[in-house]
Order: C-alpha cells, then structure tokens, then sequence
C-alpha cells in the first residue's frame, strides 16, 4: 500500500493476524461478553489498524471508529465512548500517552491497551505512570498475545509486555538513572533540549523566563555529568525522552472536551 512503512516487527505480525485471526476466535469458541465490548482504534500505519480491526472483530469485538491521528481517535472516544481503545502511543500528531491521560481522566471506566514498537526506558515508565491498563510490544510476534492481553484489561486486571517490566527493572538498578537524577519538570526540559529547541522556544513552550530554562539546564549538565548541549542532545534521544521521528514537531496537548452550553433564562 503506497505510503505505509511497517518496522520488520509490525510486517511479521500482521502477516500472522492474517493467518491466525480466524484460527483464534474459532479456537475459543466465544459465546461471552466479549461480543457486546465496544473498541475505538487509533494507529497510524494504515495496514496495522485494518488487521486490529480485522483481528477485533474476529475476536467478537464491534469496531465503534478505526482512527489515524490522535485528534480524531479522541473525538471518536469521546462520541463512540467504547469499552476499550487500542493505542499507539507514537502518532503523527499527537503524543499517545497524553491522549491516554486524557480519557483517563474524562472516562475513568474505559480501558486503554497501549501498542508500540517504541521500547525505552522512558516510554515504558511514562505507560505506568500515566496509568494506562496494558501495554503490547509490536515487536512480539505472537498475535495470542493480543487475545490475552485483550482478556486481561478487560477483565479488569493489568496486562503488560516483559519489556515493561524488564525497563523499570533496569531503571530501578541503575544508581545514575535519568529519573533518579531528575526531577520530572527538568526531564521534560531535556525532552525539549533533545528536539534541539533554544532557551527562547523552551520557555514559550512552558510558559517561563527563558533565564529560568537556562539556569535548569545548567543544572542538568551538572547532574547527568554532561558537558556539552550536544551531548545532552545526543542523552536525551539515547534514552528515549526524544524520538528521532519527533524532532522539531513537539505534539500538541489535546484539547479539553467541550463544556455543554449554560441554558439561557428567559
């Protein structure tokens, strides 16, 4: 399909999601509630959202809204208000876990099963923190992982990859860990150093004195034993606070949902 570029990950599952769907559902045999679950898709590689959509309804899920762009996924959540939103965390215009923070908050009952092939450190403890109810790698290449996972969240359970786990380990080892050293604001300023913004830009974008950005990056030298903003640059890409993918086309916040009109008197 012209335009859709598939990481070598996504290519071999939706290659099984073509051939095991089916297999799957008839397996199980499902006569449960998962037939009334409602879902809203939001991916952005086309082909992957058709074979969620495809791998949904043969799991006996109704497809409510399959979405491209985060703006649209989350109106599509707020009109369809569905039981369940698969989510990729990494779209064109918009950053997915913010989008999860979101519905979240307007609809604490929907669950939020996120998907990406993005495996840092930072990601995965942004996914817990922000409190989304599972996680799959696109990575794994066994489409019964997202049955199960499927399952889990919706049983009311928490379902996520190993590489969830496997990270916050990792963090959790290691003394010099970005997130030991910083506090969160000065790890979203070094998020916004990576895209290579100025002081200038940084605090129009937090809404500060750009001498207050200066002094907390001198500070973040100083604790991560940096020396030089490209390096830092280099730092905070290495770790993931930066996607290549991302640099210079930091994501907008999604919009709050619209307050219902005050009733005139007359």
């Amino acid at each position: 399909m012209p335009g859709v570029r598939l990481n070598a990950g996504v290519r071999f599952l939706t290659l099984n999601l073509v051939n095991q769907a089916k297999r799957d559902a008839a397996g199980k045999n499902r006569k449960t509630r998962a037939q009334a679950w409602r879902v809203v898709v939001i991916e952005d590689q086309r082909l992957f959202a058709e074979f969620l959509s495809l791998y949904c309804r043969e799991l006996g899920l109704e497809v409510a809204a399959q979405c491209g762009l985060g703006a649209a996924g989350l109106a599509a959540v707020r009109a369809e208000r569905p039981d369940l939103v698969l989510l990729d965390i990494a779209l064109p215009d918009a950053d997915g876990l913010e989008i999860a923070r979101v519905v979240i908050e307007e609809f604490p009952q929907i669950k939020i099963l996120g998907i990406s092939s993005h495996r840092d450190a930072w990601t995965m403890l942004r996914v817990q923190r922000v409190g989304l109810h599972g996680f799959v790698d696109k990575q794994d290449q066994r489409p019964a992982i997202l049955t199960e996972a499927i399952e889990t969240v919706m049983a009311g359970q928490v379902y996520f990859s190993p590489i969830v786990r496997e990270a916050s380990a990792s963090l959790r080892r290691d003394p010099r860990a970005f997130n030991r050293l910083l506090s969160d604001y000065e790890i979203r300023i070094l998020s916004l150093i990576g895209e290579s913004l100025t002081n200038e830009e940084i605090a129009a974008a937090l809404s500060v004195s750009a001498a207050t950005v200066q002094s907390r990056r001198r500070d973040i030298l100083r604790k991560l034993d940096v020396h030089s903003t490209p390096k830092l640059i280099h730092y905070a890409i290495a770790n993931g606070l930066t996607r290549r993918d991302a640099l210079g086309k930091p994501p907008p916040v999604p919009a709050p949902a619209p307050r219902p009109a005050r009733a005139t008197l007359h």
